[in-house]
């Protein structure tokens, strides 16, 4: 049997896009991921849904996956032919196991790669503002961890004293022993010292205070494991250039239910303003089943059969001009031809294949879209009626709408009445992903603070893909936000009324909407 191949990859401290790009291309490939206990819901998300996810997480003071085991289990995937990522968190070399995983492999035969991760060594207190050397108050430091393995020797900080900059690692447990050993090996009791915990996440914390007193207000406050000691004179800076706590939607876990290759737009945004983005591709774009109708419609736009041809979403663009270069042909064959756009995403993707829209309304809506055709037409002035029909030198216009099965009626129907000849094509359809029941245990394995829906659909594919028990228990505990009225209106009608709903229907309007609403809840 064809052996199979590893890669023990660090995964950085916590924010998905601390990833390498060589970690990120791993993990789409992987058919199988063994990972850690610290690693956060959103790094899951960028697992393919159908791979399968084994948690070998050790839990301080619980019940542990020895690392024989683990080892064997990275063996016995590989042997199966299976490409197999071993998720680690910060950095597989530092602080890790990552070399004795790396031993147990060749021993194995089993080719492996090692994919270096940020270390929360320093990743974590740059989350924190607090920068390891400066040339005011520090040219070196030095690392050490409160504990390790059981059959470790401690480390002495006693040793690391001198250094103007100490960090230690998995300290919480230790930290009366490590704070006395630092103020034993000389260290000023009112050094600046702060804790970390669960840095470059959304559940960032930072405790400050002089070192003497630091395991005393750490009891107070409660601060638990994973989090970074930093001892030095640099933690002063923290106080004027912390940044990730300062950003509007820090600490929010945010889940994106948008299909897989629509999410990153809403994703990356939400990331940018502090919140963790959870991707959960509830939906799925796929190709109708009758081809016909979409030929006829497109041998009819391309031989000039059509005055108007609208698009209600980036897909339909995509699919019709995909079809078009098919058939040998570019943005040239539509030279007569007027295009209208349902909003800015939809114009941009137009605008991808060399066309600038000649039509986009002020509300991002069907009944908007279809406001702006009719003001737009010029009608003849003998028309007496108060709805100008839609006539050019004795013909009734021709409208071609490409666009998705089960779409609103609503675009075409006054389009009809204004007596237009309206072809009305399905190019694809959505539907609910199926996604393994591990995979969405794994992603949501933290609390989610707002769900976001940007589509009716998604919003029945939540209950369809969750389970309705799952769904409405998640919605039941979570703000809700919607990117416009008919997305809200079909919340509504599951029983739920939402917390944030966006007056500018795009991704943009939504992001400003969420900020707005979460600044309110902060005041």
């Amino acid at each position: 049997m064809a052996k199979g191949f590893v890669w023990i990859v660090g995964a950085g401290p916590g924010d998905v896009r601390l990833l390498t790009l060589k970690a990120k291309e791993a993990l789409e490939q992987a058919e199988v991921v063994v990972y850690d206990r610290l690693l956060t819901p959103s790094i899951l998300s960028l697992v393919r849904p159908e791979a399968e996810l084994i948690y070998a997480g050790k839990t301080p003071g619980g019940a542990k996956v020895s690392q024989d085991v683990i080892n064997a289990l990275l063996i016995a995937k590989a042997r199966e032919g299976k490409k197999v990522v071993r998720l680690k968190n910060g950095d597989p070399f530092i602080f890790g196991r990552g070399a004795e995983e790396a031993e147990a492999l060749v021993e194995a035969g089993i080719p492996f790669e090692i994919v270096p991760g940020l270390s929360s060594v320093f990743a974590v207190p740059a989350y924190a503002g607090i920068p390891l050397t400066d040339r005011r108050f520090a040219s070196s430091f030095a690392v050490g961890v409160g504990h390790g393995a059981e059959e470790a020797k401690p480390v002495n900080f006693r040793q690391l004293a001198s250094a103007e900059t100490v960090v230690a690692l998995m300290a919480v447990g230790e930290l009366r022993r490590v704070v006395a050993e630092l103020l034993e090996g000389g260290k000023d009791p009112e050094t600046p010292a702060a804790l970390i915990e669960w840095g470059a996440t959304p559940r960032q914390r930072t405790l400050v205070a002089p070192l003497h007193r630091l395991p005393e207000m750490a009891q107070e406050v409660g601060m638990q494991p994973p989090a970074v000691l930093v001892v030095g004179e640099v933690v002063r800076l923290r106080e004027r250039i912390a940044w990730f706590e300062r950003k509007p939607l820090f600490g929010k876990r945010i889940l994106v239910t948008r299909a897989e290759e629509q999410a990153e737009a809403l994703a990356s945004k939400l990331e940018d303003l502090g919140a963790e983005a959870i991707r959960l591709p509830l939906i799925r774009i796929v190709p109708t089943e009758d081809d016909a109708p979409l030929n006829a419609a497109l041998e009819r736009a391309l031989n000039g059969g059509y005055d108007w041809i609208v698009f209600t979403s980036t897909h339909g663009v995509r699919t019709f001009f995909e079809r078009v270069q098919r058939h040998g042909k570019d943005a040239r064959a539509f030279a007569s031809v007027r295009f209208a756009v349902i909003g800015p995403a939809t114009g941009d993707a137009l605008r991808q294949w060399g066309i600038q829209p000649d039509l986009m309304p002020t509300r991002y809506t069907n009944e908007g879209l279809a406001e702006a055709i009719l003001a737009n037409d010029q009608c003849p002035m003998t028309i007496e009626n108060d709805q100008c029909p839609m006539a050019n030198e004795g013909r009734a216009k021709r409208f071609l709408l490409w666009r998705a099965h089960g779409a609103r009626e609503v675009l075409a129907q006054r389009l009809r009445e204004a007596g237009a000849l309206v072809d009305e094509v399905y190019a694809y359809r959505t539907v609910p992903n199926e996604l393994p029941d591990e995979y969405l245990a794994a992603v949501l394995k933290e609390p989610i603070h707002i769900v976001t829906f940007t589509s009716p659909s998604a919003v029945n594919a939540f209950f369809a893909v969750l389970g309705e028990g799952r769904a409405r228990h998640l919605l039941a505990t979570a703000a809700i936000a919607c990117i416009g009225p008919v997305t809200e209106q079909a919340v509504r009608q599951r029983g739920f009324e939402p917390s944030v709903v966006s007056e500018v229907h795009t991704i943009n309007g939504l992001v400003e909407a969420m900020v707005r609403w979460a600044q309110v809840k902060t005041r």
